[in-house]
């Protein structure tokens, strides 16, 4: 428990302020846009890009900034303006291209602040060990039989790069060939890998955030469920785990709130920033 009333919350998307059904109920809403009136920051921190967001968003006013790509893009959601963009570099992507393609294995690749997936992969999504998440993929995504051809012809710099494999094996065999890249990877969804330019991850954009605001991190805290959530939450003020986390992040969270289906982001945001126990109108 803290006495402190903390200033900005960093909050992780999936398993945390997204419940099972992957929608925000209306006390969450609620809860956020109160924080926001407060004159506290609210930001989304999520390996999600900007094309799977704007739904979201568009249902909570007070979320101010969203901590995106995993920490890659830092954007300003009021004055519809990036702050903060990585890229990775060319050549390692098409080594990533050229180590997928024989791969058991659905791509996800970020560029333009899109995301981008073959039309086929959906379909598969359940063999890929991340069922249940084709209408996140299918509302946030452009669908191309050849992501790397589309992006040679876009021009544009790749931010991003998702695989999720059909198994551990198909996985054991890509890392074995990765070998030592210069970049940011983390365990996703089902059987993955997120790859973000290096210096890239949720606790750096974090920390980028709290710079610009001239916020110290010490006064933010941190809300997550997952493995990929535990450089935030170590790099933050103060870290609550959801009910639903996974037991390490439930180990180092100096806090811990109710899980996903029963508003358990929401209920820490008025906790530890406005110090209310319970919804109070």
């Amino acid at each position: 428990m803290t006495d402190r009333l903390y200033d900005l919350a960093a909050l992780d998307m999936d398993g945390t302020l997204l419940n099972s059904a992957h929608g925000i109920t209306s006390f969450t809403r609620d809860a956020l846009n109160r924080a926001d009136g407060a004159g506290k920051v609210i930001a989304l921190c999520t390996g999600r890009c900007l094309s799977e967001l704007w739904n979201y968003l568009g249902q909570v006013p007070g979320i101010r900034y969203a901590i995106n790509e995993s920490g890659g893009c830092l954007y300003d959601v009021r004055a519809n303006r990036i702050l903060r963009q990585a890229v990775i570099d060319d050549a390692i992507i098409e080594r990533l291209f050229d180590l997928a393609k024989p791969r058991d294995v659905m791509l996800q690749c970020f560029f333009s602040n899109q995301s981008y997936v073959q039309p086929g992969d959906i379909g598969m999504m359940a063999h890929y060990h991340i069922g249940g998440f084709e209408e996140a993929f299918e509302a946030g995504s452009i669908f191309t039989s050849d992501i790397r051809a589309l992006w040679h012809a876009s021009g544009k710099p790749m931010t991003k790069f998702n695989l999720y494999f059909a198994s551990e094996a198909e996985k054991a065999i890509f890392t074995g060939e990765m070998g030592e890249l210069d970049l940011c990877i983390t365990g996703c969804l089902g059987i993955g890998y997120e790859i973000s330019p290096k210096g890239a991850g949720k606790d750096d954009g974090l920390r980028a955030l709290c710079e610009h605001l001239g916020i110290p991190v010490a006064r933010a805290m941190a809300v997550g469920d997952g493995n990929n959530d535990i450089g935030l939450m170590t790099a933050a003020g103060f870290s609550v785990a959801m009910g639903n986390a996974v037991e390490a992040v439930k180990a180092l969270a100096d806090a811990t709130t109710g899980d996903c289906d029963h508003d358990g982001a929401a209920r820490a945001v008025l906790k530890y920033m406005l110090g209310k126990d319970e919804w109070q109108c």
